[in-house]
């Protein structure tokens, strides 16, 4: 019974991981946004100040990808750039009021996502599900 298990696992979280995309996919496509749009929108609503070169040494990205993503951004009205006095040859990237609101429903997603994640599993059954669902992220990371 356990090799049944062990088998079926992997699909079953794959199945899991595949249907959270694909609804977060919908969810930003209502907002106008793309996943790297998004987790962009994400890491300047998180890092106060941070440029281009921020975002690319974040995400492991080319200079070239992390300044299209942010001038498209800038074209939605997410972000503006400013001159940083500190540097003037350097732009920081900032999120507009419009940015802070897509922020603030992103956040509302993953609060629905995680909820329904979680639905019908009582308080103790939730930290085991998380500390579990870590454990097992952390089994195999790096396999």
């Amino acid at each position: 019974m356990v090799r049944q298990a062990e088998n079926e696992l992997g699909r079953l979280i794959l199945k899991l991981a595949n249907t959270i995309i694909k609804n977060r996919n919908r969810h930003l496509q209502a907002l106008d946004l793309t996943s790297s749009q998004a987790d962009s929108l994400q890491f300047f609503l998180a890092h106060k100040n941070a440029t281009a070169t921020d975002l690319k040494d974040e995400f492991g990205i080319t200079h070239q990808t992390a300044r299209g993503i942010v001038t498209r951004m800038a074209e939605k009205g997410c972000v503006t750039l400013k001159r940083s006095e500190e540097d003037g040859r350097c732009q920081i990237v900032v999120p507009t009021e419009y940015g802070v609101e897509l922020g603030e429903k992103m956040k509302q997603n993953r609060m629905r996502t995680g909820g329904k994640l979680l639905d019908g599993m009582g308080q103790s059954e939730q930290e085991l599900f998380i500390r579990f669902l870590n454990q097992a992220f952390e089994n195999v990371k790096n396999d």
